[in-house]
C-alpha cells in the first residue's frame, strides 16, 4: 500500500514574494521483501533553488540521482564533484553525503531509492559500483517518461509492482546500453560470476575457495575484486548475504533461529546470533518483535540469543 509522505509542492510567490521550493516526493510500502530482486522504496523530482542544500545524511538504500538540467556540487567521504546536466550520481546505503545547487544556475534532478538482492549485480553491469560515484547518460523522451510514470503511478495510487519495476529495469538498461568494453569489464564478468554463485548457493557449506574455483580465479585476485567494489572481503560478503536472507526469513517464517541458522548457511547458531547482533545491533529473537527497517540504530541490551 502506498503511503503519501509528501505532496506536489508548485512554485509561488508568497505574501512575502519569497520562492518555495519546486518538488515532489513519494514514498511507498513495497509490497516485496528486500530480498526481492529489485524493490522501489520512494522517487521524486526537484527543480532547486539557488543554493538549496540536502544533508549531510545516511541513507538506508541505494539513492540514484539523474541531472535533468542546472549544476550543483555532490559531497561523498573526502570527494568533491561538480557536476551538471546529463550527469547522474549515487549514494550507497550507509555513506554520508550532502550536495547543493548552485547560486546561478540551480539543477534540476530526478532521483529514487532502491534495494534488492539483485542490486549489486544492476549497478555492476551500468558501471556504477565503482570507486566513482559519478557517470554520465543522455537524456531522451523514454527515460524521462518512465521516471514520470513512476512518480504519477505513486502519487495517483495506482502503482502496479511490475510496472513500476519495469520502469526501473527501463531506466537501467538505459544506462547500461553505451557501457564500452575494456578490461574492467572482464573484472566485472568474474565478479559477476562470483556473485551469481554465492546467491544460488550460501544456503550450502561453500567457502572462498570455492566462489574462487566457480569464477576461475585466484583467492587472492577474488579477494582485490571484492575490496575495490565493495570494502570488503568474499568472505564478509558472504556472510552478509547470509544474513539478509536470515532478516528475511526471522520476519517472514515461523521457523526457530536455529532452523534459520542452518537454512541460510551458518554451521553454529551461535555463531549467527553473534555476526547477526554485530550487523542489526538485536539478537535474532528480539529482530523479530521490531520493524527492523526502520530502527536498527537501536541498540538492544538483551544477552539471549
Amino acid at each position: 500500500m502506498l503511503q503519501l509522505i509528501r505532496d506536489l509542492l508548485h512554485l509561488r510567490k508568497g505574501r512575502d514574494n519569497a520562492v518555495q521550493r519546486d518538488w515532489v516526493e513519494y514514498f511507498r510500502t513495497p509490497n516485496s521483501s528486500k530480498s526481492s530482486s529489485l524493490v522501489l522504496y520512494y522517487a521524486g523530482r526537484e527543480k532547486c533553488l539557488p543554493g538549496h542544500q540536502f544533508g549531510p545524511a545516511v541513507r538506508a538504500q541505494y539513492l540514484l540521482h539523474f541531472i535533468l538540467s542546472g549544476k550543483g556540487t555532490f559531497h561523498s567521504g573526502n570527494h568533491t564533484y561538480s557536476l551538471s546536466k546529463n550527469q547522474a550520481f549515487m549514494i550507497k546505503p550507509g555513506e554520508n553525503t550532502y550536495y547543493f545547487a548552485d547560486r546561478d544556475d540551480p539543477w534540476e534532478y530526478m532521483w529514487f531509492a532502491f534495494d534488492g538482492s539483485e542490486v549489486v549485480t544492476i549497478l555492476q553491469n551500468c558501471g556504477l559500483l565503482g570507486d566513482d560515484p559519478v557517470t554520465s547518460y543522455t537524456l531522451d523522451d523514454t527515460l524521462i517518461a518512465a521516471f514520470q510514470d513512476t512518480i504519477t503511478q505513486m502519487e495517483m495510487k495506482t502503482e502496479n509492482e511490475y510496472m513500476l519495476l519495469g520502469n526501473l529495469y527501463h531506466i537501467f538498461g538505459h544506462m547500461s546500453r553505451n557501457r564500452y568494453a575494456d578490461d574492467a569489464a572482464i573484472s566485472s564478468i568474474c565478479l559477476q560470476h562470483a556473485l551469481n554463485f554465492i546467491r544460488n548457493n550460501y544456503r550450502n557449506d561453500i567457502h572462498v575457495q570455492d566462489i574462487a574455483r566457480y569464477a576461475q580465479v585466484e583467492r587472492s585476485y577474488l579477494y582485490r575484486l571484492f575490496i575495490n567494489e565493495f570494502h570488503q572481503s568474499p568472505k564478509q560478503y558472504l556472510i552478509q548475504h547470509r544474513l539478509l536472507a536470515a532478516t528475511d526469513m526471522l520476519t517472514h517464517s515461523d521457523m526457530n533461529v536455529a532452523e534459520i541458522a542452518y537454512a541460510c548457511g551458518f554451521n553454529d547458531p551461535s555463531a549467527f546470533c553473534r555476526y547477526f547482533r554485530e550487523r542489526t545491533g538485536f539478537t535474532p529473537k528480539r529482530y523479530r518483535t521490531i520493524d527492523g527497517t526502520r530502527t536498527l540504530t537501536y541498540v538492544s541490551d538483551e544477552k539471549q540469543c
